[in-house]
């Protein structure tokens, strides 16, 4: 008889248990996720960010994202991040309805407000808080709901830059292939460096099937063979050059003669001047052919590009 009485009360333990249960995770669910409009990334046209009373406003026009109202070109790869995070925005859970946005950095002061249009229509606008502790997630709101959500992906680092450094920090760009000199004007010697092509083999019209190809080489004007993978890797770097930041306009009439001058020819010319060190941080104030402001390089990044002519003569041929 106790034994009878001990698996009545059991059954009712379990069964009381199973509707908690069902009805807890009945609670759970007992939202429906916001329906996220669709927004392809090739038909946003504007891009609007917020923060702290400072507002970044950035517009494509004629293919070129430009940051308004400055018209400084826009970093391609920071534009393709925010792109991509709008257009494919994606909400996966809901975290809260308390309010309590600060927890989440939603609040005025932390909070990132975005809106992107498409022509003259809004077609996205969201808050963007902290990234989740898993940092596979973002907390957002969607404009005109206080809820707080799971954003798939950690996105808020795409748009924490202000103007400055949003912008294309890129002040030379070419093709390698396309540099056939190299002239350096350096306090200590001045020299031109010219690139011989290479020949032989049938691909360059060798006359003998299987003849021997001559790599391209590099000489000084005066024919002394140069180095060149010296030079190969100056050219490189110089290809897709960037800077620090830029100067203000009214810094650059103080710049005074540069030290160090580059000039690269192919089908166009290309310059860069670098001048002594700015400050104690050892930066080069610089300008170059492809930038209209002045612009600071790094200590190192400047010693790499002023190379001293004589050190890219090949060993064999440097001479006092």
């Amino acid at each position: 008889m106790k034994i009878k009485k001990e698996v009545i009360v059991l059954g009712v333990v379990i069964a009381a248990l199973s509707v908690y249960l069902l009805q807890r995770g009945q609670d759970r669910t007992r939202y429906s996720l916001p329906e996220i409009a669709s927004l392809a990334a090739a038909d946003i046209t504007q891009i609007e960010i917020s923060r702290q009373n400072q507002v970044v406003t950035l517009t494509r026009r004629d293919g070129r994202w430009i940051i308004e109202p400055q018209g400084f070109a826009a970093a391609p790869k920071s534009i393709q991040d925010m792109l991509a995070a709008l257009s494919g925005l994606r909400l996966t859970a809901l975290v809260a309805e308390s309010k309590n946005y600060a927890l989440y950095e939603l609040d005025d002061d932390n909070r990132i407000h975005v809106k992107a249009w498409q022509g003259d229509r809004l077609g996205r606008e969201l808050y963007i808080g902290k990234v989740a502790p898993s940092f596979r997630h973002t907390f957002v709101r969607l404009a005109g709901d206080e809820r707080v959500f799971h954003a798939q992906d950690n996105f808020r680092f795409y748009f924490t830059g202000g103007a400055e450094e949003l912008r294309n920090k890129t002040v030379l760009a070419f093709q390698r292939a396309d540099i056939t000199e190299v002239a350096v004007a350096a306090k200590q010697a001045t020299a031109v460096f010219r690139r011989q092509p290479g020949s032989g083999g049938e691909a360059a019209g060798g006359t003998a099937a299987g003849a021997a190809e001559v790599p391209e080489t590099w000489v000084r004007s005066d024919g002394k063979p140069a180095d060149g993978a010296r030079l190969r890797q100056l050219v490189g770097e110089l290809s897709e050059l960037q800077c620090e930041r830029f100067l203000p306009e009214a810094e650059r009439s103080g710049l005074g003669q540069p030290v160090y001058t580059l000039t690269l020819r192919g089908s166009a010319e290309h310059t860069l001047a670098v001048f002594p060190p700015s400050g104690d941080d050892k930066t080069h104030p610089a300008v170059s052919s492809q930038s209209d402001q002045a612009f600071l390089l790094a200590g190192d990044q400047a010693q790499r590009l002023m190379v001293d002519p004589q050190t890219l003569l090949r060993a064999e041929s440097k001479a006092p």
